[in-house]
């Protein structure tokens, strides 16, 4: 039961800094995101190179975008599951 004890622990604690690197995966990923979107704001020139790499700059920012729900719900998957472990390890927080 000591060992079963000491092993959520652990788990706990590194799914706690799992959850943790998720955020700051999330927050890089709205910040690629935001500077593409800037990137693309900037080139307002009318140049058909420009044009295109406005395009792209938009749709890689979209792509980019898209990822935050990923990354959350697997930073919440991961919150969750380290709850679980820390009601497993003691009976509550």
């Amino acid at each position: 039961m000591m060992h079963d004890s000491m092993s959520a622990a652990m788990t706990a604690s590194q799914l706690d800094v799992v959850a943790r690197e998720l955020a700051i995966v999330n927050e890089r990923i709205l910040d690629a995101a935001s500077r593409a979107r800037s990137l693309a704001a900037a080139t307002d020139w009318r140049a058909r190179a420009a044009e295109a790499f406005h395009a792209r700059a938009e749709e890689w920012a979209r792509e980019i975008s898209s990822l935050v729900c990923l990354a959350e719900t697997a930073r919440l998957a991961a919150a969750q599951a380290r709850d679980a472990a820390y009601l497993r390890h003691d009976g509550g927080f």
